[in-house]
């Protein structure tokens, strides 16, 4: 399934008919956020949705929203759902309640602001590293890229370790099936008489992934105080490495989801807005060490990832009542599956002027109205809210700077539709691009030293 992509949408949605809407809880925040950013507007605070035989609802109003994400005792996370437990497991994302409050408090130290300020230079310097082996004369299916330099990433700059070049290429390709497979496993959950697709691939990716959390642990470089992120899980479970294992797993396909799909969309964006590369560019080399970026000298950059959030973030949030429960007027049954539209939310014209424009300015200082970014829940919200947002922060705009800085990206078949993922977190499907030198690049010329993926 795809979603015409190439240029920015803004055709009238066809209005909504009357009674609830019927629309699956998974598909069709996927497919069409802007026409269903319309149909919420008309259709009441929480809606009662039809998924097969299963009903879920809903929650259109921003206050109700917040409500649910916060309300631990009343709406549990989707992640224990019982068809999700052999990837989920009893790491950090699979628990809840106090036992995952726990585990949370433990990694705290680890994202301190004091830590995170000398971020942006080791995450300069590894995004250069990996872009370097990126061939420039062929075509590149960014998905897999921006997975691959996502991971590199996150195993480097957050878990303080490295992984071997060909495991970092085989995790990339293995995110995406093991995000389609969970994707799956979970949407088809109200059928569980209907086999999940790939699932022996999604059994090797989930292995192949072990294998690397291994590997990971196995070439973790300790900080001398100890407070770096897996030495603080291994200090809190002494002689369990299983909890261990489990956790540092989770953590590097959460970080890699939310990474990769954000710095695919911001390719994708790019090679739609090219004059945005120079611009970019020249906002890195104007900071006082061009060599030693951080976050805070990126204003535009930072509001170029949050303007690919707002339109290409994480569609929906899903939780699930623990008892019955009135919510807007409707009443809520125990057990009920209750979807959070965000996708549909960052579209709302009464809170972005041409919602369906990507326009980075609206984000930066001088624009009026100035949008929170705390709107845009890119994070998740409440007891939820991902332990690693502030690291993603400072590592997300320091890449694109070094992206649009070490590369020019191109479309390699211009106005070819770009189809939208069905995995947990949306990217762009077909997206092929040439990333090729800059002109004028002085620096050394690159010999592709590995094969290129299939596009």
């Amino acid at each position: 399934m795809s979603v015409d992509r190439t240029a920015c949408p803004g055709q009238p949605p066809a209005t909504p008919g009357p009674g609830a809407l019927t629309h699956s809880r998974a598909l069709r925040f996927w497919l069409d956020p802007a026409n269903l950013a319309a149909r919420l507007a008309q259709a009441g605070p929480v809606v009662r949705t039809r998924t097969g035989p299963a009903t879920a609802f809903q929650v259109n109003d921003p206050a109700l929203l917040r409500k649910v994400g916060t309300d631990e005792d009343t709406f549990g996370f989707w992640g224990p759902d019982p068809s999700l437990r052999d990837f989920n497991g009893d790491g950090v994302v699979g628990i809840e309640g106090a036992a995952h409050r726990k585990r949370r408090a433990v990694m705290r130290p680890a994202f301190a602001a004091s830590r995170l300020t000398a971020f942006g230079p080791s995450v300069q310097a590894v995004t250069q590293r990996l872009l370097a082996d990126l061939p420039t004369d062929r075509p590149l299916d960014m998905r897999v890229e921006m997975s691959r330099l996502a991971c590199g990433l996150v195993v480097s700059c957050v878990l303080n370790s490295e992984l071997a070049p060909d495991t970092l290429s085989r995790i990339a390709a293995a995110r995406a099936t093991l995000s389609g497979g969970t994707f799956w496993r979970y949407a088809l959950a109200p059928w569980p008489w209907v086999p999940v697709p790939r699932r022996r691939a999604c059994r090797r990716a989930l292995a192949e992934l072990d294998e690397a959390v291994s590997q990971v642990r196995a070439r973790h470089r300790p900080d001398p105080d100890g407070q770096d992120l897996v030495s603080l899980l291994e200090a809190a479970a002494p002689g369990n490495p299983h909890v261990v294992q489990r956790d540092v797993r989770a953590l590097l396909i959460a970080g890699m989801e939310t990474s990769a799909s954000t710095l695919a969309w911001a390719c994708y964006e790019l090679g739609r807005h090219p004059h945005y590369q120079q611009v970019l560019q020249d906002e890195a080399d104007a900071a006082p060490d061009s060599n030693r970026l951080h976050a805070h000298q990126l204003p535009l950059a930072t509001a170029f990832v949050q303007e690919v959030t707002r339109l290409h973030g994480i569609p929906f949030l899903v939780r699930r009542t623990r008892r019955r429960t009135c919510l807007g007027g409707v009443r809520i049954p125990a057990g009920s599956v209750v979807t959070l539209p965000l996708g549909a939310l960052r579209r709302d014209r009464n809170r972005y002027p041409d919602p369906d424009v990507f326009d980075p300015r609206r984000w930066l200082s001088r624009a009026e109205p100035t949008p929170a970014p705390g709107a845009l829940l890119a994070y998740g919200l409440g007891p939820r809210y991902c332990p690693g947002a502030a690291a993603a922060d400072a590592m997300l705009p320091v890449a694109l700077a070094t992206l649009a800085g070490s590369r020019t990206l191109r479309p390699a078949r211009p106005g070819r539709k770009i189809g939208v993922s069905l995995e947990l977190t949306p990217t762009p499907k077909g997206l092929s691009m040439y990333a090729t030198p800059p002109r004028g690049d002085a620096r050394r010329p690159h010999t592709p030293s590995r094969p290129s993926p299939a596009v």
